[in-house]
């Protein structure tokens, strides 16, 4: 799975977002972003979920990756780590939408 600090790296050339603004504009600092990108540090949902909005993304983009198979598919427990990645990533997804109604709550 990719790293938030790639996929945040990433984003924000592909955005053409420099940290400085980033943190001005989610309300963080920016000693803060440096250290996400950097990947010393990850951020907390609140901070991730503002990162997102920001950048446009869901919060459940940050998770959903999964690794390419090694072999080219050919591994015996792809299977098996595919299925696990998909119930993890079927909880993680149920835990961003509840989180995300708590934030509309907040919010509005």
């Amino acid at each position: 799975m990719e790293k938030i600090s790639t996929r945040l790296k990433r984003l924000m050339d592909e955005k053409g977002i420099k940290q400085t603004e980033l943190a001005a504009r989610a309300s963080i600092t920016q000693a803060s972003v440096s250290r996400y990108v950097r990947g010393m540090a990850e951020p907390r949902s609140r901070e991730l979920h503002a990162i997102s909005k920001v950048l446009g993304v869901s919060m459940e983009s940050w998770f959903s990756g999964l690794p390419a198979p090694a072999g080219g598919g050919e591994d015996g427990n792809w299977k098996t780590r595919a299925t696990t990645a998909e119930r993890k990533l079927r909880e993680v997804r149920a835990a961003v939408s509840k989180f995300n109604k708590s934030m509309e709550n907040l919010d509005g």
